[in-house]
């Protein structure tokens, strides 16, 4: 059990080395050794658990995926509506982009996918496919403008959204990043949704990554305790 319990805990040192080089360089620039020497192990311990640059590339985006359905999970249940769920989506989104480092790596290999030799999962579809949802929820609740249709919004939305961040990681390393969502949802909350009271949407926003944040220290607090 111990053995096994150091072989996760290395494969997690090793990912995160590798997204901290991959974040900082990018993938063509990157080396395995480069992230051996990050990950502070031996060149076995990583070949051992990831045979290739690529296959570290291809786990980290992975991992990436794999984070979002329960946190959507827990924005929709902490959420008065939809749409304030929808607006909280991309501010915890971006957050992650900006401050989780696996995350920020997934997103630079994504946009860099055509460097890599592997199979990468592909990128927008799955948040255009989850929008829609949370817009046909959003039109059931009677939330959206007469003609607002969840499809487009939900393109409109992830468009905007990616290319928002994307200019923010270039100029300020995401550091405007909520400013920006800001502007953008003051205008787009004008022509999607009927409530367009955006300081009552701030604070609902607020309230539920708040909770969430809460909810996330208590899970570590008892898993420390367990």
């Amino acid at each position: 059990m111990a053995i096994q319990q150091r072989a996760v805990l290395t494969r997690a040192r090793v990912l995160t080395a590798a997204a901290e080089v991959f974040a900082r360089t990018g993938f063509l620039a990157a080396s395995m050794n480069d992230i051996v020497d990050e990950a502070g192990v031996t060149k076995g311990a990583v070949y051992f658990h990831f045979p290739s640059k690529e296959a570290l590339a291809v786990a980290i985006v992975e991992e990436q995926f794999h984070q979002w359905p329960s946190m959507v999970d827990a924005l929709i249940r902490h959420s008065p509506n939809a749409m304030v769920s929808i607006v909280a989506l991309t501010y915890e989104v971006g957050s992650r982009f900006r401050d989780d480092v696996l995350i920020t790596a997934g997103v630079r290999l994504s946009f860099e996918r055509g460097l890599v030799n592997a199979d990468m999962p592909t990128p927008f579809v799955g948040w255009s496919s989850q929008l829609q949802a949370m817009f046909a929820r959003a039109r059931r609740e009677g939330l959206l403008r007469p003609g607002v249709m969840p499809a487009p919004a939900a393109r409109a939305l992830v468009g905007a959204f990616f290319g928002l961040q994307h200019v923010s990681e270039m100029l300020t390393s995401r550091t405007d990043l909520e400013t920006r969502l800001d502007e953008f949802w003051r205008l787009f909350l004008a022509g999607v949704a009927i409530d367009t009271d955006w300081p009552a949407m701030q604070r609902a926003v607020r309230k539920v990554r708040a909770t969430m944040r809460r909810e996330s220290v208590l899970a570590e607090l008892n898993g420390v305790v367990s």
